[in-house]
């Protein structure tokens, strides 16, 4: 008799980054001049933001993860594991593995600048195919064979596919993000992503624009709350004011919420409450997971 096999909730993609964040900048770094940061932090980020965001919402994480063997990636490793996330997906190599971002962050925007080795190959299909996930969430626009092989494992284990943009320069008249948009259920960039794919100003625009390739896209807005268009509907949920500390991880914390509340029933319009709600209390502190809530705290703030 065949073995039962375990259905875990979100198959996540992406690496680990450490994050450098300078904060109370008078100013975004010019060539021929020094600026001081009044504070500085040293945190785990990347994918890590939102593996950690979906692990405190109790929400049951597969993240395969390559970490080398310098200190900033065994930093972030043992940081994931404190934390309760599955290392039995972890691979150690024997080489240093560098995934670094000096963030500078200021009260609603951010600047990177990164430095990434070059990713070693992850078995992704296979995993997907061995942990039927409920949903493969994809962390950044992903395009060609890599993403085909993803969707198609993700649709053959019955999942159901979000991705994420973050800042590229790519357009949505190219033919192979077309393609990407078409293979996922959601697709979530925020404004500034959104406007850069499509050329449109209007949060309306880009919607429409999106929509012809993707069954439902979400645009996060910062304080102006997130929107999405399914059918031909637009849905808007304001953001509840908070007091920003740090804009790092806010997207990942949102999309974990809004998977959160997918996962658990939800109508699409209170899931992009809960992905709201947890996006805004993440700005709160430093890095992108510093003041992400469990379950408990989210379930008490929505009460």
């Amino acid at each position: 008799m065949a073995a039962t096999v375990k259905q875990r909730d979100v198959f996540i993609i992406g690496s680990y980054f450490c994050d450098l964040v300078f904060t109370g900048l008078p100013e975004l770094p010019r060539l021929g001049h020094e600026i001081y940061s009044k504070d500085f932090h040293l945190l785990p980020g990347g994918v890590y933001n939102a593996a950690i965001a979906l692990q405190r919402l109790g929400v049951d994480v597969v993240w395969p993860c390559h970490f080398g063997n310098d200190p900033f990636s065994q930093y972030v490793k043992n940081k994931a594991l404190e934390e309760g996330v599955d290392g039995s997906f972890f691979k150690d190599l024997a080489q240093p593995s560098l995934h670094i971002t000096a963030a500078f962050s200021f009260e609603d925007e951010r600047a990177f600048l990164s430095y990434s080795d070059p990713h070693p190959n992850i078995a992704y299909r296979e995993m997907i195919l061995e942990t039927h996930p409920k949903w493969v969430f994809i962390t950044r626009l992903m395009i060609g064979p890599e993403l085909e092989k993803i969707a198609h494992a993700g649709r053959q284990a019955g999942a159901k596919i979000f991705m994420d943009c973050q800042a590229h320069a790519y357009s949505v008249r190219e033919a192979q993000v077309q393609a990407a948009l078409s293979a996922v259920d959601i697709f979530s960039p925020n404004r500034a992503e959104a406007e850069r794919l499509t050329g449109e100003t209007d949060i309306e625009g880009m919607l429409e624009k999106l929509s012809e390739f993707t069954p439902s896209v979400i645009i996060k807005d910062g304080a102006n709350g997130s929107f999405l268009m399914n059918a031909g509907d637009i849905l808007h949920v304001p953001s509840r004011a908070v007091k920003v500390i740090d804009t790092t991880g806010a997207g990942d914390n949102f999309d974990s919420g809004f998977l959160y509340g997918q996962l658990h029933g939800y109508s699409v319009l209170d899931s992009l409450r809960i992905g709201n709600l947890c996006g805004g209390l993440s700005v709160q502190g430093f890095g992108g997971t510093s003041t992400s809530p469990t379950e408990e705290e989210l379930l008490e703030k929505l009460c």
